[in-house]
């Protein structure tokens, strides 16, 4: 064997682990064989730069090298050697889009015996597969692993079985698949490919994302991103499966991010087939992100691409995309007809789950027409996968299920069957540790929890609308979160997180921004929200609510519990042993004045207050208590109340409702929440502690007027008021003061934060706290503000603390002025010192508070009481 021929055969076997060293080898050993005359080695050398080229995103260099590849072995007579560059050229011809040039050559590749024959085939099926072809792919790769295994070559059977596993994921054949991936994995182990077996760790983790088994399957995308990072960069199409795991967990902004990583890649690569299918992923992300317009250009866009490259199962979900995407927008613009030929084609392209969502669609516009012999046609075909395949399968069975029982008239076996698919949620919940993770998950029992409270309403039996109220209000929050994998290297990013945001705020305070800093704060952020998410569930059984409970714990005290329903606003009253349900006014007028009441009270919290603002808020607060309190107040008269807010009353700051004024007001994202919260013994001990974070003129002097009202506390200002130092203290504390500047985070909940001495202390912070304490007092702007997620789910500061087993928070939802916080929490303290609930003095403070200035009145009116 020549030296030329050595080498290329070396460049061959480890291109794939250092691409840039293969190329330089390749180059080389086709330059001495182009000397030497020696054709074949320069149609293998060739063959090497074209596989190469095709990793390193330059399709335009693959075509060339494959081609020339073509033509040395030609030249050669090595008709293997031409083979083997025809089925290269061929796949590249599929990647680019080129459906007809690949076929060409595919036509073109003779079967060649020897001990390229199972090669060969491996790399047609490969072609078949990327055009679509997936039946002949299949039968293609059967015909290769009978030469492969006869053969005896462990690491081109492993290479075999990863294509093909590849394969049965496309034909939903998630057992066959793993069973494939398992095996080339132990294969590869033997022949140490690392490169290879992180491919393979990449495949597991869709796998796993197939099977519903989120941590799983977001744990292995994690190691094969490691391992992909330790040879080249992460490839698109890692991005674009973690796309479509976190469209699957309810997180549609970062699987934005990821889709659009997936699109700057096929970009640079130039390959038209990967860059439609980047587009839409991007286009199925935008739509859940709540963006249909960019949502409906892209899934176009894609559409075009993928018919021109007659590519009829991708081409399918992209029309799908799209009508979903204009559905969202002009509601009558999408028929039954063509909601049921989109379901034609998606499930003869091989796409079952999408297939049922649009049957299911088709079916509801078919009930909403009166149309029902259609719809029942479509429920059926749902309706038979409630008891196999994926969750969200099941899930979507038992909706049709609901609503073909409804439509039969049996309204008792529609609940039954709404509660049987909204059971298959709860138990996916359980297998998710991460807060945010199992906070997303509800969102896809939203509409089946909905149409089980508005069957609930109209059945008139009070308890029954409560439950279903209850059904996915805050689950997340009811499991404590778990604890990562890998603590040591999360407790080192959010230290260092902590340091980065510092020096980020002291460059803008200098008019210096550093884009260095902020690209790696994102990227810190990023490592820290995916630690937890490696993390299982205790996947023990959810907490059934009993409303007899609830009215036990009560007492003399009554609760309201706000949903909405048709778009108006139902309100359940539980008082005194019994439950009514009320049926209140359209939301939307509570919205809209909710606006005026917010514009009021951030003007008088401000620096210049304008004239008439009091008068402005007081209109407001009397409409809303008119359209939200006033209707009910002969049911629960001067109690004091349990509030459960629903969409837009979370944010809403119930002591300014003339209802409300001077009474003792507790806010619970849940009744199954509060009961919880209400059972908690306080912490042992009764030690308080109390923490002044930095640059903040008064938050001193209010820790050291409230210290003296609380001897022997924990007293944390200035450099003693750093992250882990005010955690430690905080575990297991009966009361904690926090007074900091405060920041909510929308775009990410779990990051909102307090600034402490040495960086901010965030929502991942507070769930790694050991032992919770009783009361936290936030004295920090926007700290009780929360996200609110689909069904009901509640993320932030707040949320995070009321999750770990705090009982009681006290926070404002607006920002609110230094000066006069302190004051407030002054009076705040004193009530709590004299054995006051949080509560009720907090309502006593506010009520003083109240009769100052403006800035006195909105900072009172600001903070609400969450939880017991």
């Amino acid at each position: 064997m020549t030296a030329a021929r050595t080498l290329a055969e070396q460049a061959l076997r480890e291109y794939l682990a250092d691409p840039v060293a293969g190329r330089a080898a390749a180059t080389r050993a086709r330059d001495e064989a182009l000397a030497e005359r020696d054709w074949s080695t320069a149609s293998l050398a060739e063959r090497v730069l074209a596989l190469i080229a095709g990793h390193l995103a330059d399709s335009v260099a693959a075509q060339r090298h494959g081609e020339a590849a073509v033509r040395h072995g030609t030249r050669a007579g090595d008709a293997g050697a031409v083979a083997l560059a025809r089925a290269d050229l061929a796949y590249v011809h599929a990647r680019c889009g080129r459906t007809q040039a690949a076929l060409r050559e595919l036509a073109r590749v003779p079967d060649v015996p020897g001990p390229d024959a199972g090669s060969l085939l491996m790399k047609r099926a490969l072609a078949l597969e990327t055009l679509g072809r997936w039946n002949a792919a299949l039968e293609t790769y059967e015909r290769a692993l009978r030469v492969v295994r006869r053969s005896g070559d462990g690491q081109e059977l492993g290479l075999l079985l990863a294509n093909r596993g590849v394969l049965h994921i496309r034909l939903g054949r998630a057992g066959a698949a793993e069973h494939d991936f398992l095996e080339a994995d132990a294969l590869l182990a033997t022949v140490g490919s690392g490169m290879h077996r992180t491919i393979v760790q990449h495949n597991l983790g869709y796998v796993a994302a197939l099977r519903g088994h989120v941590p799983l399957a977001l744990s292995r995308y994690d190691d094969a991103e490691r391992g992909y990072l330790e040879h080249r960069e992460v490839p698109l199409e890692l991005w674009m499966d973690r796309c479509e795991l976190l469209l699957a967990a309810g997180l549609g902004a970062e699987a934005r991010a990821a889709a659009q990583r997936a699109v700057e890649l096929a970009t640079a690569r130039r390959e038209p087939a990967e860059l439609a299918e980047a587009r839409l992923r991007l286009a199925q992300a935008a739509l859940a992100d709540g963006d249909p317009a960019a949502a409906q250009d892209l899934a176009d866009s894609a559409a075009r691409a993928l018919s021109r490259q007659r590519r009829p199962g991708w081409a399918a979900l992209a029309y799908w995309t799209r009508l979903q995407a204009c559905a969202v927008q002009q509601p009558d613009g999408v028929d039954v007809p063509l909601l049921r030929r989109a379901a034609t084609r998606l499930e003869r392209a091989g796409w079952p789950g999408t297939a049922l969502e649009a049957r299911l669609q088709a079916a509801q516009v078919a009930l909403a027409l009166g149309r029902r012999d259609t719809a029942l046609a479509d429920l059926a075909q749902v309706r038979a996968a409630r008891s196999t395949g994926p969750v969200w399968h099941r899930q979507l069975g038992w909706h049709a299920e609901a609503l073909h029982r409804l439509s039969t008239g049996d309204r008792t076996g529609a609940l039954r069957a709404a509660a049987r698919g909204i059971a298959l949620v709860d138990e996916h919940r359980a297998t998710l540790g991460a807060t945010d993770l199992r906070a997303a998950a509800s969102g896809r029992a939203e509409a089946l929890a909905a149409l089980g409270l508005e069957l609930a309403v109209a059945g008139g039996r009070a308890e029954t609308v409560w439950c279903w109220t209850e059904r996915t209000r805050a689950a997340a929050l009811l499991r404590p979160p778990a604890q990562p994998r890998d603590t040591e290297d999360v407790e080192t990013d959010l230290a260092e997180l902590r340091a980065l945001v510092r020096q980020h705020q002291q460059a803008a305070q200098a008019a210096e921004p550093d884009p260095a800093l902020v690209r790696r704060q994102v990227q810190l952020e990023e490592r820290i929200r995916r630690a937890p998410r490696r993390a299982d569930g205790d996947g023990g059984p959810g907490q059934r609510f009993e409303p007899r409970q609830v009215l036990a714990a009560l007492g003399e005290r009554a609760l309201v519990e706000f949903a909405v329903v048709d778009g108006r606003l139902t309100a359940v009253v539980a008082v005194a042993g019994r439950v009514r349900v009320h049926r209140l006014g359209p939301v939307d007028a509570v919205a809209r004045e909710m606006h005026h009441l917010f514009f009021a009270l951030r003007r008088m919290a401000g620096p210049v207050a304008g004239p008439g603002l009091r008068s402005r808020l007081a209109t407001a607060a009397a409409r809303i208590d008119a359209a939200v309190l006033a209707p009910l107040a002969a049911e629960f008269g001067d109690r004091d109340l349990v509030v459960v807010p629903t969409q837009p009353l979370h944010a809403l700051p119930w002591s300014v409702l003339p209802s409300c004024r001077g009474r003792a007001v507790s806010v619970a994202p849940s009744a199954a929440l509060w009961l919880t919260a209400t059972g908690r013994p306080m912490p042992a001990g009764g030690r308080t502690v109390l923490v002044a974070g930095p640059d903040l003129v008064h938050a001193e002097l209010e820790v050291k007027e409230l210290a003296e009202l609380h001897p022997g506390a924990t007293v944390l200002t200035g450099d003693r008021a750093r992250v882990a130092d005010v955690l430690t203290a905080t575990a297991g504390a009966a009361l904690v003061h926090l007074a900091a500047h405060g920041r909510f985070r929308a775009d990410a909940p779990q990051f909102s934060a307090l600034d402490l001495a040495d960086g901010p202390l965030t929502g991942h912070d507070v769930e790694r706290l050991p032992v919770a304490p009783g009361c936290a007092v936030l004295s920090a702007c926007e700290t009780g503000t929360t996200a609110v997620l689909a069904g009901g789910e509640l993320l932030g500061l707040a949320a995070s603390l009321l999750a770990i087993g705090v009982r009681t928070v006290i926070a404002p939802v607006l920002q609110v002025p230094d000066a006069e916080t302190a004051p407030l929490m002054t009076g705040l303290h004193s009530g709590l010192r004299a054995g006051q609930p949080a509560a009720a003095a907090l309502a006593a403070a506010a009520e003083r508070a109240a009769a100052g200035s403006d800035a006195d009145a909105a900072t009172a009116a600001a903070f609400i009481c969450v939880g017991a």
